[in-house]
């Protein structure tokens, strides 16, 4: 994911307008509950971001060991109502048992994927860990409000190799900071996560139209249609309207695979 590229089109777009502007950088698919907490949270980190001429990441405290998350090491803690500290480091999506360890320690936080910085601070870490992406959103800035911004855009981008924010800086960066969030949040990017919002019966997760019967963490998703499980175990039975979806509860993570080999096929690449 191209993160790192589409941040810093839009840290110069703003630059150009506010040399002190400031980013809040929030994937569209999660879910977050506690409204005050949360602008709170927000309202913190452009604090800090402005005072500290620093990266900002929202952190979330672990209530199970997440395969599917990347973690933050929390080091020493600084200013801040809501609890704020230095990273000490990022770690990426460890196997379960590393999970479980993280839990243990109880110094490690999600990695939320959400940021806070200044639009001038990140331009300048990209310069120092990305110097290529950041040649080319130099001319990509000096073309801005000019007849050929667009073409420009159109030719750095072909240029650039797409790299994550993650990857690309917060991993290298010496200017980040963890907020620990007091909100429940979920990433809404796996079905996994999804059955959580689902009505729970008999260890079951379900959505309206669906009967289970001698059914064991199963989750089905129904649509128009009545979905009938019946003796079954550990699926995930998704009603999308023109596809069905069955799978294993445990290639949960594997669906973005499946999803590839799908697109590299126009008889089933029409569906998605």
């Amino acid at each position: 994911m191209a993160t790192a590229t589409c941040i810093g089109l839009s840290a110069v777009k703003l630059l150009k307008q506010d040399a002190n502007a400031v980013m809040v950088v929030l994937p569209s698919d999660h879910y977050i509950q506690g409204e005050k907490n949360y602008i709170d949270t927000i309202s913190q980190g452009i604090d800090t971001a402005n005072k500290r001429r620093c990266i900002v990441t929202l952190g979330i405290e672990p209530s199970r060991p997440e395969t599917g998350y990347g973690y933050i090491e929390m080091g020493e803690r600084t200013t801040g109502n809501i609890p704020t500290y230095k990273i000490a480091r990022f770690t990426e999506k460890p196997n379960l048992e590393v999970a479980k360890d993280f839990i243990l320690k109880g110094t490690y936080l999600w990695n939320s994927g959400m940021f806070i910085f200044r639009a001038d601070v990140i331009l300048r870490e990209i310069e120092k860990y990305l110097p290529k992406l950041h040649r080319s959103l130099m001319e990509i800035y000096k073309s801005l409000g000019e007849e050929n911004e667009e073409s420009v855009i159109k030719e750095q981008y072909e240029m650039i190799d797409g790299i994550s924010i993650d990857f690309g800086v917060m991993q290298r960066t010496r200017k980040a900071y963890v907020i620990k969030c007091d909100f429940s949040w979920d990433d809404m990017g796996s079905f996994g996560a999804l059955s959580r919002l689902l009505n729970t019966y008999r260890n079951n997760n379900i959505s309206k139209n669906v009967y289970v019967d001698d059914c064991e963490n199963c989750s089905i998703f129904g649509n128009k249609n009545l979905i009938i499980g019946f003796g079954i175990k550990d699926l995930v039975v998704v009603d999308a309207g023109d596809v069905i979806l069955v799978m294993d509860k445990n290639k949960d993570q594997e669906i973005k695979h499946l999803i590839n080999k799908l697109n590299e096929n126009q008889e089933y690449s029409k569906f998605l």
